[in-house]
């Protein structure tokens, strides 16, 4: 490669024409130069790269793996650590023009292999622990052909930072278009299989466009991010991404302490995370009378945030701060937006009252619809599908952010997407709700979770949001139990911490509180049993999605002990 080849190639980086996601990190290494990009715990104290350093080091990653026979197109399965060398690393195959694939350890054992199966990656960057996996689990990744690591040796492996000193120059960054496929990002599969969903260099951009303005987000702030990939937002955005000290696959066992003294000692601006995590921040601010001063906003992902939360968050951020919980997905993000504030003032009443969750106005940009519920393929989408305001539906959304695929998952494309008729595609996103009069969109539940009974379809947030409201239930999870068209609707409750019945009586009067809420008259009158459970299976990823079916499972178990022995 000429030095002049090199020099062409950069001087494109800055051209509109090239969309690769990963021309933001060049760009910002010669606009903010000696700015932290990312700062990282040690095992004491923080560290820090520059964006100087992280794009060169980028450079250097992507000269030694193509070296090393990596090229443009092959699939990449990249499993490191939350931190600088992950950062480097994933703009290195975005410059590359090579696709990163990102699976979440949590999702478990047998999902994983199975999605690494499914994908079929050409490459494997992993920790010294990942590669003790692929050596055990072989036949799993029998389709990688060259493998790294970021810094540790590992038998038949290429350490990348050991190589990439044998490398100054640029590296040129892949010309890529908007419809130009960029990564491979797996769901959780918490309410579902686990999916490898197809991202373009445009639909990041898009996000990177939409977090700017969405939020006002300004060159040196200081993020922090609760889930890794956030991070190269932050980088695309100039913002410091300072990375918490917690296991991101684990967040309910996260230290607070620890992250409450990252951001007071940094004056971090921004934090995202799952509602779990500000559960043991706000508690344990509150123990300690700390307000957290410089934070200017919190986003939260992965289920909305209960109201009792959002009072106490509220109670440690300064008053001009707001929260944010974005409504979304993997295959869409973000698709509408509400602040905390307003949900606190104007909606609170409506959920209790059973309207479900309010989850704010669509995206300017997003076209969002709500169609009419089937659980088969629809294989274009048509106007005689949107139901009018007020109507429960499944939520459908088409726009910049919106996923055209799956990778290679025909029936999973088949059931949810929907061509628009001009080449693209509307996302079913698998979510019930309706619009409001002013054109606020509320959130139902997983059209999955709905309960079909011989009376009609009762929705899983709207009864929820009645039980929820009661002073010792922590939460509550609606399933149905029987036949499948026929279900026996039951309200499942975990009371609060010293709340939980300690005999019949208790539970007797329990029972009558929480079923006093759904009046008769009401398609809700037909719920006529609670059953108690001292704690809910959730989701590994979020630790705030409810696992519904594993709680039918237990509910129908539960029936048949109770009433059918």
């Amino acid at each position: 490669m000429s030095k002049k080849k090199v020099k062409n190639n950069i001087g494109n980086n800055n051209q509109e024409s090239n969309k690769n996601i990963a021309i933001h990190l060049p760009e910002m290494a010669k606009r903010i130069p000696e700015q932290a990009a990312i700062m990282f715990p040690l095992k004491k104290e923080y560290a820090s790269w520059t964006y100087k350093k992280l794009d060169e080091t980028a450079d250097s990653y992507a000269h030694v793996m193509e070296k090393a026979g990596v090229k443009p197109g092959d699939k990449a399965l990249v499993f490191l650590r939350t931190g600088p060398d992950l950062i480097a690393c994933v703009f290195a195959l975005f410059k590359m023009g090579v696709l990163p694939v990102m699976l979440d350890p949590g999702m478990g054992k047998e999902k994983m292999l199975g999605c690494i199966e499914h994908v079929k990656p050409d490459v494997f960057i992993g920790v010294r622990e990942a590669h003790l996996a692929r050596w055990f689990y072989r036949s799993s990744f029998k389709s990688v052909r060259l493998n790294f690591t970021s810094t540790q040796w590992f038998p038949g492996c290429t350490v990348l930072a050991k190589e990439a000193v044998k490398y100054t120059e640029p590296f040129p960054v892949a010309p890529k278009e908007d419809d130009d496929t960029a990564a491979i990002l797996f769901t959780s599969g918490s309410t579902g299989k686990a999916k490898g969903v197809v991202y373009k260099h445009g639909m990041f951009q898009a996000q990177v466009k939409y977090l700017k303005e969405l939020f006002n987000f300004k060159v040196g702030e200081l993020d922090m991010p609760g889930y890794p990939l956030f991070g190269l937002y932050d980088v695309a955005l100039g913002m410091t991404s300072v990375i918490p000290r917690l296991d991101p696959s684990k967040p309910a066992q996260c230290d607070p302490a620890l992250l409450v003294e990252a951001i007071e000692e940094f004056e971090v601006t921004t934090c995202q995370g799952s509602p779990i995590i500000w559960r043991r921040v706000a508690d344990y601010c509150n123990d300690e009378d700390i307000e957290l001063e410089s934070l200017q906003r919190v986003i939260t992902f992965g289920a909305p945030i209960p109201f009792a939360l959002l009072d106490d968050m509220f109670a440690i951020l300064p008053e001009e701060a707001e929260i944010y919980t974005p409504y979304g997905a993997t295959e869409s993000l973000p698709v509408a937006l509400i602040p905390g504030s307003e949900v606190v003032d104007k909606m609170k009443d409506r959920t209790i009252e059973g309207a479900g969750t309010c989850v704010g106005k669509p995206i300017k940009g997003m076209d969002v619809r709500i169609i009419k519920i089937t659980d088969e393929p629809i294989e274009k989408f048509s106007e005689d599908l949107v139901l009018p305001d007020g109507e429960v539906g499944e939520i459908a959304v088409h726009g910049p952010v919106v996923t055209q695929e799956y990778y290679h998952e025909d029936e999973a494309n088949q059931l949810a997407k929907m061509d628009d008729g001009q080449g693209g595609k509307w996302h079913r996103m698998g979510d019930t709700g309706y619009f409001d009069s002013d054109h606020n969109l509320w959130f139902c539940g997983r059209k999955a979770h709905r309960v079909v009974t011989a009376e009609g379809t009762l929705f899983p947030v709207q009864v929820e949001g009645m039980a929820n409201n009661h002073p010792r239930v922590f939460r509550s999870a609606l399933v149905g139990i029987g036949p499948k068209d026929h279900k026996r609707p039951i309200i499942i409750v975990e009371p609060k911490d010293g709340c939980f019945p300690e005999d019949e009586k208790q539970e007797e009067l329990f029972s009558k509180q929480i079923l006093g809420r759904y009046d008769e008259g009401t398609p809700y009158a037909q719920i006529k049993h609670v059953f108690f459970k001292e704690s809910f299976p959730v989701d590994p990823r979020h630790n705030v999605k409810i696992d519904r079916e594993e709680l039918a499972q237990w509910a129908e178990e539960e029936w048949s002990f109770k009433y059918k022995k």
